[in-house]
C-alpha cells in the first residue's frame, strides 16, 4: 500500500505540468487578434475571460483595461448583443466613471434601440469627459455615426450635438 501511494505521489510531482493558467493579459492579447481581423463574435470569448478575471483582481494596467472593456462593449454591439454591450459599458462606467467613450458607446446602445433622450444624455456625459481620451484615440462625431442615423433628421438631437459640441 505504502509502494502505491509513494507511486502515485511522485507520478503528481513528476507529471507534466499542467498548462500555465492564462492571465487576463493573455485572453485580452487573443481577444485583441480577432477584433483587429474584424472577428468580432470570435474576440468575445477571450475578452470576456479576460473582463471576468480582472472582475476577480484587477492586473491589467489602466490604459489596457480601458481597451478591454471597450473592445468587449463594441463586440458585443456590433454582433447585435445591444444588452451585453451595454452591461459592460455599464460597468466600465462604474469603474472609470470619467472615461468618455464608455459614455459615448452607451449612447450608441441606445441609438441602436431608438431612444433619443438617453442617447443624448449619455453623449452629454461623453462630451463632459472628453478630455480623459487615451493618448491618440479620437473623439467621434455623433452626427456622421451610424448608431444615430435614426435621429439624423431630429430637430432635438441635432440641437443637443451642437450645444455640446460648443461647450467642449
Amino acid at each position: 500500500m505504502k509502494n502505491l501511494l509513494l507511486m502515485i505521489v511522485c507520478a503528481f510531482i513528476f507529471a507534466v505540468p499542467a498548462a500555465a493558467q492564462k492571465t487576463s493579459m493573455d485572453y485580452l492579447e487573443e481577444g485583441s487578434q480577432a477584433y483587429l481581423n474584424g472577428d468580432f463574435k470570435k474576440a468575445i470569448p477571450p475578452y470576456q475571460k479576460a473582463l471576468d478575471l480582472e472582475k476577480q483582481d484587477r492586473k491589467l494596467e489602466k490604459k489596457f483595461w480601458i481597451v478591454l472593456v471597450d473592445n468587449l462593449g463594441i463586440s458585443y454591439g456590433i454582433t447585435g448583443d445591444i444588452k451585453n454591450s451595454m452591461a459592460v459599458f455599464e460597468y466600465g462606467i462604474k469603474v472609470e466613471p470619467t472615461y468618455p467613450l464608455f459614455y459615448y458607446n452607451m449612447a450608441c446602445g441606445y441609438g441602436e434601440l431608438s431612444d433619443e433622450d438617453n442617447a443624448i444624455k449619455y453623449l452629454r456625459s461623453a462630451f463632459k469627459y472628453k478630455d480623459n481620451m487615451i493618448e491618440g484615440e479620437a473623439f467621434p462625431d455623433p452626427m456622421t455615426d451610424s448608431s444615430f442615423s435614426k435621429f439624423a433628421k431630429s430637430e432635438k438631437f441635432k440641437a443637443a450635438i451642437k450645444d455640446m459640441k460648443k461647450a467642449s
